[in-house]
């Protein structure tokens, strides 16, 4: 079913996809894609769908830079940028710091040298925008060109903006000509922190302005419940593995005896300790390293019972992964994936020990093309 976009820069921006498809069949056509995966994999099975609103959702944007103002590629022309005033699907806090963004932009606009991705030249390139649906915690780092010769000239330019504008964290970020990226570790705080918060529940989680954290809170509060509901209580271990800033490990806290929560990004685990004293759970041990070395801390699982959350990247699990889990033989697992064709090769991987007891889709991206998914997984 056709429906007409509410965005009038559909078709021209790349941001979204199914902004014209009503969003009940973009639901039944990402359930369909992972039933056929499922089917594939003769796995038989209802999957539970959880959605949210389908606009207005986004904790994070990365706004590219034309002449014209902060907007996003062009589709299908990555050179090319579409100057916008308003996202439909990024949040109320990113899209008022966007307002902020480019009226500075054209205010200022004979003194700033726009980045040209064609001839690598110019300073700006991105304004790398978010802000915590629920706690309203804002920061905004403006990625700078470090081979320009006006990065000091435009410092200048943003330093004025965080005296003009109310945006609680402001920063600059620094990336060579010829790498496009839009977070940095090469980093400067103009004003507030490096960090941001979020409040989950009861549960307070600062992330890193470079670090990952889940784009969709409403939705992700869908899937803290969800996992901590199937996996139950009373556990002598909980693994978070893929922790990243210790989201389902925090808040799981109190099913657990001990909770091990492990990353191999330093801002995550940097934002997981400050997130450990500030929900003060004690029982939470980190511990920052590849998933693909986890035999390094084999001892630390003898003798004792325990429960996986698999939260890994798009990559999936890799093999030394998947070895350490069948040797561990958790009881019970959950996979949160964001990668449909990778669940599906490491579902085939684990199918030896594991068998599919349950499967939900969460909408984490409304109108575009992109599925979570949560797969329960218990010990044959």
């Amino acid at each position: 079913m056709a429906r007409e976009a509410i965005c009038p820069m559909f078709k021209k921006c790349g941001g979204c996809g199914f902004l014209d498809v009503e969003y009940s069949l973009q639901l039944a056509m990402k359930k369909n894609e992972i039933k056929v995966i499922l089917d594939e994999l003769k796995i038989p099975g209802e999957i539970k769908m959880y959605f949210k609103d389908e606009y207005y959702y986004r904790n994070r944007m990365d706004f590219s830079f034309s002449p014209e103002g902060p907007g996003q590629r062009e589709k299908g022309k990555f050179y090319k940028v579409v100057s916008f005033e308003k996202c439909y699907i990024a949040n109320e806090g990113v899209n008022k710091a966007l307002a902020n963004v480019r009226e500075w932009f054209l205010n200022n606009k004979a003194q700033i040298s726009v980045f040209d991705s064609r001839s690598n030249k110019g300073c700006l390139r991105y304004s790398t925008t978010r802000s915590s649906f629920y706690a309203k915690d804002t920061s905004i780092t403006f990625i700078l060109n470090k081979d320009s010769e006006e990065v000091d000239a435009h410092k200048v330019l943003i330093k004025k903006f965080a005296d003009t504008y109310e945006v609680p964290n402001v920063l600059v970020g620094l990336v060579k000509h010829n790498t496009d990226v839009s977070i940095t570790q090469d980093y400067e705080v103009i004003r507030g922190n490096d960090f941001l918060k979020e409040r989950l529940g009861k549960n307070i989680f600062y992330f890193h302005t470079q670090g990952f954290f889940q784009n969709n809170s409403p939705v992700m509060m869908d899937m803290l419940h969800y996992v901590k509901e199937k996996l139950g209580t009373g556990h002598e271990l909980l693994v978070d593995l893929f922790g990243g800033v210790g989201t389902f490990g925090i808040f799981m806290a109190d099913t657990a005896k001990e909770v091990f929560i492990i990353d191999n990004d330093k801002f995550n685990i940097e934002c997981a300790q400050k997130n450990i004293v500030a929900n003060d759970t004690k029982n939470v041990r980190l511990f920052e390293m590849d998933a693909k070395e986890m035999k390094k801390i084999a001892y630390q699982f003898v003798n004792k019972k325990s429960v996986f959350v698999l939260d890994p990247p798009r990559v999936g699990l890799h093999k030394d992964t998947v070895k350490f889990i069948e040797e561990v033989k958790p009881k019970t697992m959950v996979y949160v994936s964001c990668n449909p064709q990778q669940l599906g090769n490491d579902l085939l991987a684990l199918k030896k020990f594991y068998e599919v007891k349950e499967m939900a889709i969460f909408d984490m991206f409304p109108q575009t093309k992109h599925i979570e998914s949560i797969v329960l997984l218990e010990l044959k």
